[in-house]
Order: structure tokens, then sequence, then C-alpha cells
């Protein structure tokens, strides 16, 4: 979905909303698990959007609050969406979550949406890897690789 491609090819994604007005996609096969009245843990001395983990299938999964990363205040969200990455392709997968206030929505995207990515520096472009328009809004297509790997700037 890069501006830069020329066809119209066409794929399913998961529009995932964080609250105070943040949502964000994911790709179909990156969205494992969906949570809803999920018990986390908080974790001391960490920031306030990565400070709760939680226990799925025999691991500890970090647990990120996107709303709170992106500038807005800690959501208590009565949704997690435990999402996949990998670091090279081929790998087996990492795992993460990301607090949500409401259920996921499934869209179908082509590459005719593409827009730019909203925000400064600190803000979308570093956890987004592209974007498209949903009904005049941009949603950005998240890159949970830098999002459960980085440290913002």
């Amino acid at each position: 979905m890069p501006k830069e491609l020329k066809s119209s090819s066409r794929t399913n994604a998961w529009v995932l909303d964080f609250g105070m007005g943040y949502r964000a996609a994911v790709g179909t096969r990156e969205l494992f698990h969906l949570i809803d009245v999920p018990t986390s843990y908080i974790v001391p001395c960490t920031p306030a959007y990565c400070h709760k983990v939680l226990f799925w299938q025999g691991k500890l999964l970090p647990l990120m609050d996107l709303a709170s990363r992106m500038g807005g205040v800690e959501q208590d969200a009565p949704y997690i969406a435990v999402v996949g990455y990998q670091f090279k392709r081929g790998e087996y997968p990492q795992f993460g979550a990301l607090q949500m206030v409401s259920p996921p929505m499934q869209v179908t995207v082509s590459d005719d949406l593409a827009c730019e990515i909203p925000g400064g520096l600190g803000g979308w472009r570093e956890l987004a890897i592209s974007c498209f328009n949903l009904n005049g809004d941009a949603i950005p297509i998240l890159n949970l690789n830098r999002i459960f790997n980085s440290v913002p700037g």
C-alpha cells in the first residue's frame, strides 16, 4: 500500500481504535487474537504507555497503550489485540499486545487509497509504514516491529 505502487491490488486490514481519536491498522495476518475483559499486570519503573504485561499462551507480552504513546492520556481499554511480527522474513513470530477501546473493524484497502502519514516527528511517522484514507480519515498502517522494539525519541 505504499504510494509508489501502481497496481490496484486489494487486501484486508484490521482498523484498531486506541481511544482519543487515535486509530491505525494492521494486516489481517498480524492480528492473532482478540481478548475482551483482559487481565494485565503492572510493571514498575516503566513508561506509562507500556507499563503493563499480559499473560497469553504461556508468554508475557508487552501491552502497549498507543493513545498514551501518541501524547494522549493513559487508557484503561476493555479490549486487547494480540499481534505478531517478525524481525526477519521466515522467522518465528514475536508477539505483543495493543490496548483498544472497541473491537477491531475489518476493511478492504487498495493502493488507490494511499495517503500521507499524518503527524511529524514523535507521531505516526515513527510507528507506521504507510497510510490509507478511510472515509476521509488517514489511517496509519503500523510497523509492529518498530513499535515493540524501539524507544520513542
